[in-house]
């Protein structure tokens, strides 16, 4: 149940004002049916920049992660992975709101955790409070938990095994550091053997392309070389050529960009695809109402439905860039 009886009362209030609007944005259309969950998948989901429910709608964050909690069995719900901005102005508030939220998965479903640019009090020198209300000693005994750079939790790493595979989540800073990257280099090299899913907060831009400061510059909004930085940092392009393309990276996925659309599949040096996935609701009504994406793994081994779903409404987005299927190699 909601552990925050406040938190709560003002969910009731806003979820029969949001279903109102649901209502009427929902007349007149045909949507395309979102597929049923089919038995013996199982599914990961992705929190995307939650920094205006911490801000502003703390109860539609305790929404979604109860969600999750309560149907972790019904879907088959393995891992779930925040993809950064878990605030809005990295204040003491936001923490304690996301942290309430968070906790609703405590022994339940096991998560990873990534910074964003919001989640820094002082970005130009790495400041956060991630580790304060996050801590390692919280994560350090989960039997998923593979270990973090520096016992610090901004860089992380976790195992698990899903649909006969073995996984590793590879869950790095905002614009992840020279150092980072060496680091994530050694712990992928350490697990050849298993499939990698790469969660960082900024790499893929709106329109399907990696951010590339390099080549387009102030051409891409909000690239992480346009932020202010005392240390290294690299973009998607960067992480690309330096981590994701020389190992065996089934999946990178991200935040940042509010358009939630995102998608690009590449091939590898070793020719096998590697899908990078934006997903970010935070544009829309209510910094994102409450929307989460669901990537159900169908029990062939190779199929991932990608899904769309509010607790608020209790309904999916059906738009193609929003419920979509793509094929892993084996």
């Amino acid at each position: 149940m909601f552990r925050n009886r406040k938190f709560l009362h003002g969910l009731v209030i806003l979820t029969v004002a949001v279903s109102l609007l649901a209502v009427s944005v929902a007349v007149g259309q045909t949507p395309r049916k979102t597929p049923d969950f089919v038995p013996g998948s199982w599914s990961l989901v992705l929190l995307p920049d939650t920094q205006m429910y911490a801000e502003d709608y703390p109860g539609l964050f305790t929404m979604q992660t109860h969600w999750i909690a309560k149907n972790k069995d019904k879907y088959n719900i393995r891992y779930v992975l925040h993809l950064g901005d878990i605030t809005n102005n990295s204040k003491k508030f936001e923490w304690q709101r996301s942290q309430e939220a968070m906790s609703e998965l405590d022994g339940r479903v096991p998560y990873a955790l990534v910074p964003g640019n919001h989640d820094y009090h002082a970005l130009a020198d790495r400041r956060t409070r991630l580790n304060e209300y996050f801590p390692l000693s919280k994560y350090k005994d989960w039997p998923t938990f593979g270990g973090a750079m520096n016992d610090d939790m901004c860089n992380s790493y976790h195992l698990f095994s899903a649909g006969g595979t073995d996984w590793i989540v590879l869950a790095l800073e905002w614009a992840p550091r020279d150092e980072t990257v060496v680091w994530a280099n050694e712990v992928l090299a350490k697990h050849p053997d298993r499939k990698a899913i790469f969660v960082t907060h900024a790499y893929l831009y709106q329109n399907g392309a990696r951010y590339n400061f390099a080549e387009k510059e102030k051409k891409q909004v909000a690239s992480p070389h346009g932020y202010p930085c005392n240390t290294s940092a690299n973009d998607g392009e960067e992480l690309w050529e330096k981590l994701v393309r020389k190992n065996n990276v089934a999946l990178v996925v991200c935040g940042h960009i509010g358009s939630g659309r995102g998608f690009l599949t590449s091939l590898n040096d070793k020719e096998k695809k590697t899908h990078q996935m934006l997903v970010d609701y935070q544009s829309r009504e209510l910094g994102g109402e409450g929307y989460l994406r669901i990537l159900e793994f169908l029990p062939d081994g190779k199929t991932v439905q990608a899904k769309s779903y509010s607790p608020l409404y209790d309904s999916y987005l059906s738009d193609p860039g929003s419920q979509f299927r793509f094929e892993l190699d084996k």
